[in-house]
């Protein structure tokens, strides 16, 4: 029976199990930065209602619609709106615009043409998604920084900060299975 176009069906040892959990905390990842660019952009535009119309916008049709536009906007829209309203310095642009590839390529990329043979690419794999991983992570450390500002709250260590990225991918890539 020819079944190419059939989930692959292989065995899951120690190797993909593990390649699976990290891909799916890399998921995880992009997501979590996917939220914060939302939440950055809905702050905004919030702020802004309510600064010219007073708080009774909230409740109002058009401020509702806006607000499940935001939920339906790709990752890619909320970028370009952060850097075209200059939400975004100079320097964070290309990072946010590097972790928007970064998160697409895990996406809609990462995971295909995974194959039996995965134990014997499992290493270069890995190592791609990490570097992936941390494109998302540099972003998402100015992203929630961002956040904290907007929230008037207080930046976590200059330590935290500068080991943001290593601390991701750290747990990225944490084994989750015992060998």
């Amino acid at each position: 029976m020819i079944d190419i176009a059939f989930h692959p069906l292989f065995p899951l040892d120690m190797g993909p199990l593990h390649y699976f959990s990290v891909l799916g905390r890399a998921l995880f990842t992009a997501q979590h930065f996917e939220m914060n660019c939302r939440a950055i952009a809905g702050f905004l535009y919030m702020r802004e209602e309510t600064t010219l119309h007073g708080s009774s916008v909230l409740d109002g049709p058009a401020f509702q619609k806006k607000i499940g536009q935001f939920w339906r906007t790709s990752l890619g829209g909320h970028v370009n709106d952060l850097i075209e309203q200059h939400v975004l310095s100079a320097d964070a642009a290309p990072l946010f615009q590097a972790a928007r590839e970064a998160r697409n390529e895990i996406a809609h990329n990462v995971a295909m043409d995974i194959s039996e043979r995965l134990d014997s690419e499992l290493d270069q794999r890995l190592d791609y998604v990490l570097e992936l991983v941390r494109k998302i992570a540099a972003a998402d450390k100015v992203a929630s920084a961002i956040i904290h500002i907007l929230n008037k709250d207080p930046l976590p260590t200059r330590t935290f900060l500068e080991s943001y990225e290593d601390l991701v991918v750290t747990w990225v890539k944490e084994r989750t299975f015992d060998d």
